[in-house]
């Protein structure tokens, strides 16, 4: 049907709830401000385009229906193609040029969110919704931000106002609300866990592991106190120089980026079934079994107890992964929090290496894990 492509059409449009314009103030960027209006411009005529298609539709007869959605179908791709690949590179010059620019701002959110770049995100959409409350992006885009920097009231919030407008979008910012409210008390209880940790002294100090990647370095906190054995595996591994020229082979923004797996470092294609020759049982069932925050280090695994050496980090908080009550399946072992770096976790992308790993500290025992048979 024709208004199921209109829909797609309209859901681009819906980003760009107040068309702004650049003035060409900025001397230093005339070609920007004159690029970015034509695009505007075309972006307008689109929509014109596809509401005229959209009211012949309703009135065609049943040949002419094939023709006009194929006519949508061709609109349609060379606007997303051309008119709107093109706005998606040059927002950032734009916004900066002008940021009462609410099209070039809400591109921006567009862009800033598929980053993970969320301290910005909540910065841009803030500043939108200075200028229009109602913003619906924005709205749902300040919620995510702020869910994925631990500002979990903050969230509730914004979401709870999207609710009440009737703005709150399902895929964006919908997803959280329900999870904001809960991740409220789990945070309380991890900064409580997290001051304790961080006033340890002496051989109490937790280890630490540094990452140093092509996109920089990441310092981990390794929670020995709640995943001993888990511990014990990683910092074994990382003193073996196991990890050293391992390649991040699966990344999914918005979520997290694995690793350890030993056949990326030959073949990245072929990477996400190996181990170190042995798995290790979970430790994620126990009544003090730490939660999934942004730059949370977890275990991967493909079933109960066959984890072994790969490993995720995480983007935001992910609640569908943390234990609860009677869940067996879908669990996974938390064992570090990043304590320098989640900037460079952000910007992890597939095929970016692992320089070399480190133990900065350790506490004053052997780290020899426990393990089971390979369950590869």
């Amino acid at each position: 049907m024709l208004v199921r492509y209109l829909m797609i059409a309209s859901m681009a449009l819906s980003l760009f709830v107040q068309v702004g314009s650049i003035t060409a103030a900025d001397a230093t960027a005339p070609d920007v401000a004159t690029e970015w209006a034509g695009l505007v411009q075309a972006m307008t005529t689109y929509k014109e385009k596809m509401e005229s298609l959209q009211l012949k539709f309703s009135k065609a007869t049943a040949a002419e229906k094939g023709k006009l959605r194929n006519e949508a179908i061709t609109l349609n791709t060379t606007f997303q193609r051309q008119t709107l690949a093109r706005m998606a590179e040059l927002a950032p010059q734009a916004y900066k040029l002008n940021p009462d620019d609410t099209v070039a701002a809400e591109m921006m959110l567009q862009s800033l969110l598929s980053k993970n770049q969320y301290s910005e995100l909540v910065k841009v959409a803030e500043s939108v919704l200075v200028k229009n409350p109602k913003a619906t992006l924005a709205l749902n885009y300040c919620g995510v931000g702020k869910f994925a920097t631990h500002d979990f009231e903050g969230a509730v919030k914004v979401l709870k106002t999207a609710e009440a407008e009737g703005l709150l979008m399902s895929e964006q910012g919908g997803r959280y609300l329900d999870e904001a409210e809960q991740y409220i008390e789990f945070w309380k209880t991890e900064q409580e866990i997290r001051a304790k940790e961080d006033a340890a002294t002496g051989d109490e100090q937790l280890p630490i592991v540094k990452f140093t990647t092509t996109k920089g370095d990441i310092e981990i906190l390794m929670l020995e106190n709640e995943a001993p054995n888990t511990v014990a595996n990683f910092i074994s591994l990382v003193e073996k120089k196991f990890y050293d020229g391992l390649k991040f082979h699966r990344v999914i923004p918005g979520f997290m980026a694995q690793g350890g797996c030993p056949k990326s470092r030959e073949d990245i294609s072929s990477a996400g079934s190996g181990d170190p020759g042995y798995s290790i049982a979970c430790e994620c069932y126990g009544e003090n079994a730490r939660r999934h925050f942004a730059g949370t280090l977890s275990m991967a695994h493909a079933g109960k107890d066959s984890g072994g050496s790969q490993f995720f980090l995480t983007h935001l908080p992910t609640n569908h992964l943390n234990p609860e009550p009677g869940k067996t399946e879908g669990v996974h072992t938390v064992f570090g929090r990043t304590i320098t770096g989640l900037d460079v976790i952000h910007a992890l992308e597939v095929g970016d290496e692992i320089k070399s790993a480190v133990v900065v500290r350790k506490r004053n025992h052997e780290y020899t894990p426990k393990t089971l048979p390979s369950k590869k």
